[in-house]
């Protein structure tokens, strides 16, 4: 579905433009690092979205936190190599959108799929992920709450079974899936809310919302922007908030 190529992407896009990625990832290990020292426990820290592992604080963490958990669908085995330096850092191989290999087999399973069957279906409950995260210390999700529906999305739309209103439907659902099993109270979120992309002549084309969940669950946040891509045709940049729930 696309989830390796993915990675792949991400860590070109990384190298392309890692001057204009530094602050955004600096200011994403600084946030992770100050809410960690607030939080109570010791014993275990879970980053969710760890990915290349770009913006993880690993190191601090490691020295903080007994064990550190870093989960993703697919790690690099470039990171998982550098992290093996880190005794206390373990990698769990996880879909935490929990709906990945649901969309895979209903695609076969129903003659007339439609992306309401996924948002209906039985086996997608909150409970096992929700109870799971409040056994850790600390839960971090990671420069991913906006782009978690999107490989499942790019995947239907390349078989042409979604639609422009059906992949917002999709996209809220997951993300309020998200919120749903993060626990209250020793939780950080660190995530692009807005997209704006300019033309060659450096005006501006859009600026949309990518994160669609009540506002009042945004409290005291941090904000930057990331500047994602200056290539030409192709400046995309991010508005990023941050903050603990």
């Amino acid at each position: 579905m696309g989830y390796e190529s993915g990675i792949g992407i991400y860590n070109y896009n990384y190298l392309c433009e890692i001057q204009n990625w530094s602050n955004h990832i600096s200011n994403t290990r600084k946030f992770i690092t100050d809410c960690a020292r607030r939080c109570c426990g010791r014993r275990s820290c879970v980053v969710l979205g760890s990915g290349c592992c770009i913006d993880v604080p690993v190191l601090e963490l490691s020295k903080m936190f007994d064990t550190v958990y870093l989960v993703d669908l697919v790690h690099p085995e470039k990171v998982v190599r550098k992290m093996s330096e880190f005794k206390n850092v373990k990698f769990i191989t996880e879909d935490i959108t929990k709906i990945v290999s649901e969309t895979y087999y209903s695609i076969n399973r129903y003659k007339d799929f439609c992306v309401d069957i996924l948002i209906s279906s039985p086996n997608y409950s909150s409970g096992n992920y929700g109870d799971l995260l409040e056994n850790f210390d600390f839960v971090v999700s990671d420069n991913m709450l906006a782009f978690l529906a999107q490989p499942i999305i790019n995947y239907l739309a390349k078989l042409e079974l979604i639609d422009d209103i059906s992949a917002r439907n999709l996209q809220q659902f997951i993300q309020q899936y998200h919120l749903k099993i993060l626990p209250r109270g020793k939780s950080c979120i660190i995530s692009p809310v807005s997209e704006r992309k300019f033309n060659s002549d450096g005006l501006e084309m859009y600026d949309k919302s990518i994160v669609y969940i009540p506002k009042e669950t945004v409290r005291d946040s941090k904000n930057w922007t990331w500047h994602y891509s200056n290539v030409q045709n192709h400046k995309l940049e991010y508005g990023v908030k941050a903050w603990e729930y």
